[in-house]
């Protein structure tokens, strides 16, 4: 055999002891391999430990929401990563000289890695800032973007919302963190919700006033705990008298529910009573159905 061939063949030749050399092939896969395991193991335990009831509630001395347990966990386990990326980064030669070189070369090196990163590390900084302030938690009810959606998750980089349609949408933190929220569970769920509707101006307003508030009684999804329902009228319209309910319940998807029960109840309850529900009228007059145009005659 060749002696240039023999010198390759040589060269794969596995040794126990190269498995501890990181100047070698085999060592630096088996650091590469014994690190992951190291970092995954550290961060499967001290998930456990953060997310302990007691370590919580005995620490902190206060209540703690699974939103913020939720992003910690996640921010712990990235920079646990980071670590033992450095570590690695540390001990393999070849990359402790390209570490050496970017340190030397830091100040560009931050200028160029914060242009590249500068939409990731805003989503980033800007999910910690949700995270701390809390305007909103994993499981509220929010309108957002024009959608009646629940708050999924929170991650580093975007927030999960689910809409009433059960679709999902993504937002960016750095763009959700500008945003105006209405949240309808943070503080207190209760809402007092308000249905529209309009009666003919031939209709008693008493009348009409007295069969909705004895269906806005009967609602199921009425909080029974609260004030009693009230109707008052909203205004003079241009073939209606609007009237608009009051009526408090336990969440937004209580009101929900309860729009969509008074305004089947109502029409059932008008059509029995003979109540009119107004809608606009308009008469069509043809051209050719019109009288002819006067003429003006010579000395008129």
């Amino acid at each position: 055999m060749k002696p240039e061939i023999q010198k390759i063949i040589d060269g794969f030749v596995f040794q126990w002891q190269d498995l501890l050399n990181p100047r070698t092939g085999f060592g630096v896969l088996a650091l590469a391999l014994f690190l992951a395991l190291v970092a995954w193991i550290a961060s499967k335990v001290t998930t456990k430990f953060v997310q302990r009831p007691n370590w919580v509630m005995g620490t902190l001395k206060r209540r703690v929401d699974a939103t913020v347990i939720l992003y910690t966990i996640r921010i712990k386990n990235l920079l646990i990563w980071i670590a033992a990326a450095i570590i690695y980064a540390g001990l393999v030669p070849g990359l402790r000289a390209l570490m050496g070189t970017l340190v030397a070369g830091a100040g560009i090196t931050a200028i160029i890695i914060g242009f590249a990163a500068k939409t990731t590390l805003g989503n980033l900084i800007s999910g910690l800032t949700l995270a701390v302030y809390r305007p909103i938690h994993i499981g509220d009810k929010v309108m957002l973007e024009g959608e009646y959606s629940t708050v999924e998750d929170i991650t580093l980089r975007h927030t999960i919302l689910r809409t009433w349609q059960n679709k999902r949408l993504l937002i960016p933190n750095a763009k959700l963190d500008e945003m105006v929220i209405t949240n309808y569970s943070i503080i207190d769920p209760r809402i007092r919700s308000t249905v529209d509707m309009g009666i003919s101006y031939d209709t008693d307003i008493d009348l009409a006033r007295r069969v909705i508030l004895e269906e806005a009684m009967r609602c199921p999804y009425r909080n029974a705990s609260e004030e009693d329902p009230v109707v008052r009228v909203t205004g003079h319209n241009d073939f209606s008298i609007g009237l608009r309910v009051y009526i408090w319940v336990k969440d937004m998807d209580d009101a929900w529910m309860t729009r969509f029960w008074i305004y089947e109840q109502v029409k059932k309850r008008f059509d029995r009573e003979g109540i009119e529900i107004p809608f606009p009228y308009r008469t069509l007059v043809y051209k050719k159905d019109l009288p002819p145009a006067p003429r003006e005659t010579p000395g008129s």
